[in-house]
């Protein structure tokens, strides 16, 4: 089956995502969103994301009304990197087991991947681990999926609880 929208693919990798992370050292972030870009700010030290790089034509269409396109999408998880409060260098079993912890999210995100786009044809892209930066660190790992455009994101991907939107009539919140 062919996803119909990058958002609800953001959605499945992002839950299954979540669900992969409970099992890592480090345990699922509390903050956990789809966010419209491929990097949240770096505002908190435990967060996992799935956000957009781009999405690119592939085809013309042929009779049908929808054409084919490639999501870049990137899954991303970020931790609170060991510092010291001399701003000296932490421990080496510190940096040791920060280490550790984005090893663990990398495989995460491969099952997350592998699990929520089972039957769907994806190109898994490089994971790459982010410099510690105000306290945190982390990874990304990209990913670009087949989907095709001509739907609108709801009704088929009902908005999230405290969605500013969801009291108006999609105008300004």
């Amino acid at each position: 089956m062919i996803p119909c929208g990058p958002y609800p693919v953001a959605m499945a990798l992002l839950a299954h995502l979540q669900a992969h992370l409970t099992e890592t050292r480090a345990g699922a972030p509390d903050r956990v969103a789809v966010f419209p870009h491929d990097m949240p700010a770096g505002e908190f030290c435990d967060q996992a994301w799935v956000g957009y790089r781009s999405v690119t034509p592939m085809t013309t269409p042929k009779g049908g009304c929808a054409s084919m396109w490639r999501a870049e999408l990137t899954l991303g998880v970020t931790r609170c990197y060991p510092v010291m409060r001399d701003n000296g260098a932490p421990p080496a079993a510190h940096v040791d087991s920060a280490a550790r912890d984005i090893a663990d999210d990398l495989e995460a995100m491969q099952r997350a991947v592998r699990d929520a786009l089972h039957g769907v044809t994806y190109t898994l892209g490089s994971w790459r681990p982010l410099n510690p930066q105000g306290g945190q660190h982390g990874s990304r790992l990209d990913v670009t999926v087949e989907i095709q455009l001509g739907a609108h994101v709801e009704p088929g991907a009902p908005m999230l609880p405290g969605d500013p939107r969801a009291d108006n009539d999609g105008g300004e919140p």
